[in-house]
């Protein structure tokens, strides 16, 4: 505990001595991802809004950075909020059965993308929150609609397309259902209707997917993996796609290399924080998978399997997707032991029997 009090220190030094300074206009060194968007879109609210540019649409999601920004104004009273908000959410993950407290707040360390989370104006303290409460929810013995309803609150004021994920896991997870008992038959049918329902809302005028593409100007891999998606290829795209969501950098060391030397420290962000938490967010997933929590009739397992699938829809690279991802690896490596069975379920060793019985 005095380790991690020492971690919250070094993370407001980071806070004085690169993003209030870019705050007071003294520097731009680029420590948040999107923090300087979340700023200006606060700053400048009224423009825009009378642009035309919503908070929250098919392309972007502001609401719920700006909101947090108009209301406390400076940067320090974000960074205080952004700590109690990360303290709130360990109580509510620790709350659940086997979490080991310790263990958690070291994982969620371990990740750079936490520091920034913690200390600038952001949306990964809120999906670090929503993630907390949609595991407290899915691990309760009486499912709460109140948990249930904030974390689709706070999965709007995070990003939009998590209420989609979430409403998507449930679907396929409720209780009865032959995608409850045949998780990987869940898997399959979400991988096929990506492949069909993405090629048709491509090729519809004002789609907005091309506004997603114009991230991949430059790029060569994904452009080709993105046309294969585009022409109902996305189970050929899918894995090659995931592994560079989760790697993001780490595959192009010389253009790291270019960009560290035509930037030098200014985009902090990119540079250096983004590799960081490429590398422990691989390693947990092989830490997850060597321990047999992937499995995919463990129902936070089954939620990291989609929520990597879906983000693999993207059509350009953005490890940062996946730090929802970690935080559900995270509570699973944190839990010392599966929690009591809910009445009526069956555990993952039926499940897998009456597969094999089924696929006999």
């Amino acid at each position: 505990m005095w380790t991690f009090c020492l971690y919250l220190v070094v993370c407001m030094g980071f806070f004085f001595e690169f993003e209030l300074p870019r705050l007071n206009h003294e520097n731009f060194v680029r420590f948040g991802a999107d923090s300087p968007t979340y700023w200006d879109a606060v700053e400048y609210r009224d423009q825009h809004a009378d642009s035309g540019n919503n908070l929250v649409s098919f392309t972007g999601n502001l609401l719920g950075p700006v909101a947090i920004g108009m209301v406390l104004k400076s940067g320090f009273a974000v960074a205080l909020f952004n700590i109690l908000l990360f303290f709130l959410s360990v109580e509510i993950a620790c709350s659940i059965p086997g979490v080991d407290r310790y263990l958690l707040l070291f994982l969620l360390a371990i990740n750079a993308e936490t520091a920034p989370a913690l200390v600038t104006l952001n949306k990964e303290i809120l999906v670090l929150l929503s993630a907390s409460l949609l595991a407290k929810y899915i691990y309760s013995v009486k499912r709460s609609w109140f948990l249930l309803g904030a974390t689709l609150l706070l999965s709007l004021f995070a990003r939009w397309e998590q209420i989609a994920l979430i409403l998507l896991f449930l679907f396929l997870r409720r209780k009865g259902s032959i995608f409850d008992r045949r998780p990987r038959l869940a898997i399959l049918s979400v991988i096929a209707a990506i492949t069909v329902i993405y090629p048709l809302i491509a090729r519809l005028p004002g789609s907005g997917i091309a506004a997603f593409t114009q991230y991949t100007t430059h790029a060569n891999t994904i452009v080709k993996l993105n046309h294969l998606q585009a022409n109902f290829g996305f189970p050929l795209v899918v894995l090659p796609k995931i592994l560079m969501d989760a790697s993001g950098e780490l595959l192009r060391p010389l253009t790291f290399l270019g960009e560290y030397a035509l930037l030098g420290w200014g985009d902090i962000h990119s540079l250096f924080i983004t590799p960081l938490s490429s590398i422990a967010t691989i390693a947990l997933l092989v830490i997850a998978y060597r321990k047999g929590k992937l499995n995919p009739h463990r129902p936070l397992a089954f939620l990291i399997i989609i929520s990597l699938i879906t983000t693999a829809v993207t059509p350009f690279v953005q490890p940062r997707y996946n730090y929802f991802v970690y935080i559900l690896l995270c509570l699973e490596l944190a839990r010392k032991e599966d929690p009591d069975e809910q009445p009526g379920e069956l555990t993952p060793a039926v499940k897998n029997a009456l597969d094999t019985a089924e696929l006999n």
